[in-house]
């Protein structure tokens, strides 16, 4: 039996907070039970199942109109001009922080107990479990850095945050954002190392290894954090040894069939590009929650009109926007005189394991990387961008600038939690109006939010 039990039973696992520590760690399920608890607790409100991918975060990116009518929008208004002091924003954002330390602990407790287990593993698992726990503690502090943190490049040295690497709960000292990262570095190096005999590299995503922080999703947070801390040299690597490996057919490019025409069940996250997912046997409530035209009067969560016909999607070879893009065909329906985001809707065939995907690091991101890393001039990464731009059925760029970078992350990433990473790495203006004065110019205020209560009360 490999790391993942079957689908069927790894969803239904449940995290095991009543039983001894002891008798948990005493067996091999023991420990693939507490790392698939780990996996699924990532789906809580308070984390990836809407605070740090669809809602808090993407509102903070700018990606959606945020109304001024206080019965609709009530606190979200305040999000939206970055007024994170509020009582109700202090409160979440304590959530977010408390429930990711609680995992990076859990992680710590796994890998203490690996360290002195005698119990005999089958095949690469100990490895694999080993791996991915230290790629799970990497990937929870990078997203507690990105949010609380300083702007990386411009002030890396300044104080951000704890690195935990053992269970504890007496506070750790707060690390400058440039010791962090040296952490972060070290913590994916050794999963990629343990990883190494991982079964995606010769099976692919077979017993759903996409679920999982495996080899290759591993090479892609480093790309993605290599290009955070600015090494464009190690970014460019890893992104290109996840881009071979979707070349020999592990991620390939969505199908056309799937996307184009009138599909009767369209996949809308291209999930066989998707690297690393999480698994919700929910994620239609994210739909209903946040996108559901049939919501209204009460809040739904979508771009502006005119962001999304001029430049988004419209504006032809000045913007690289176009109607015909799969990203705009089969996520974007009309509703009157507005269209809505269906990413996240159920499929017709709702036990589909795509219908379950949350997508964490995607395919397309790596091309960006590539562009954005590759020696030389920005303009040095159009190749990437166009190659990208064929496999979602739209013409060439003639030229690549940043802010045409920045139009093709959020046709790529939208709704996936990246958008305002992606403005507080480059420290530029948060794009949600085609009117440049609507548009927040970058500061400390938009993108340092401050550490919680939680934290600085300790």
């Amino acid at each position: 039996m490999l790391i993942c039990l079957s689908c069927s039973d790894w969803l239904d696992v449940k995290p095991y907070d009543k039983i001894s520590e002891e008798e948990l760690f005493s067996t091999e399920d023991g420990f693939l039970k507490h790392l698939n608890g780990i996996y699924i607790e990532l789906n809580r409100d308070m984390l990836y199942g809407s605070a740090l991918s669809v809602e808090m975060i993407e509102i903070m990116g700018g990606s959606y109109v945020i109304g001024t009518d206080n019965s609709v929008w009530g606190n979200y208004k305040d999000l939206a001009e970055y007024n994170y002091g509020t009582e109700y924003w202090r409160a979440r954002m304590n959530e977010t922080w408390n429930k990711a330390y609680s995992l990076i602990l859990n992680c710590n407790l796994l890998l203490e107990n690996l360290e002195k287990t005698g119990v005999a593993f089958t095949g690469d698992n100990y490895k694999l479990i080993k791996g991915e726990a230290l790629a799970l503690r990497a990937m929870l502090h990078f997203d507690m850095l990105r949010l609380f943190g300083p702007v990386f490049s411009r002030n890396p040295q300044q104080k951000s945050i704890p690195y935990y690497k053992r269970y504890s709960v007496t506070p750790n000292d707060l690390l400058t954002a440039s010791q962090v990262a040296e952490e972060i570095t070290r913590d994916l190096l050794e999963a990629r190392i343990l990883l190494a005999n991982d079964p995606v590299r010769k099976e692919g995503v077979t017993d759903h290894r996409n679920l999982r922080l495996n080899s290759y999703a591993v090479a892609a947070l480093l790309a993605r954090t290599s290009l955070y801390f600015g090494d464009r040299e190690h970014a460019y690597s890893y992104a290109m040894e996840v881009i071979k490996a979707a070349d020999s057919g592990v991620f390939p490019f969505v199908d056309k069939s799937l996307v184009t025409g009138s599909p009767e069940d369209p996949d809308r996250i291209f999930s066989s590009e998707v690297i690393f997912a999480l698994s919700h046997s929910q994620r239609n409530t994210i739909f209903k929650d946040y996108y559901d035209p049939s919501r209204i009067p009460n809040f739904v969560f979508r771009m502006d009109n005119s962001l999304m016909s001029n430049m988004i999607f419209g504006g032809g070879a000045l913007t690289g926007g176009n109607q015909d893009d799969y990203r705009y065909r089969v996520n974007w329906v009309a509703t009157g005189s507005n269209r809505y985001y269906y990413k996240y809707s159920d499929m017709n065939d709702t036990g589909s394991i795509a219908n379950t995907m949350i997508p964490m690091i995607r395919l397309g991101e790596m091309y960006l990387i590539a562009a954005e890393s590759v020696t030389g001039d920005i303009s040095d990464g159009l190749g990437f961008v166009n190659r990208l731009r064929a496999a979602r059925g739209v013409t060439a760029l003639p030229s690549l600038t940043r802010e045409n970078l920045q139009y093709e992350y959020i046709r790529e990433l939208y709704a996936e939690g990246q958008i305002f990473f992606m403005y507080k790495r480059m420290f530029s203006r948060v794009l949600r109006s085609v009117d440049e004065k609507d548009n927040p110019q970058p500061s400390d205020r938009i993108f340092v939010v401050p550490l919680p209560d939680s934290e600085t009360e300790n």
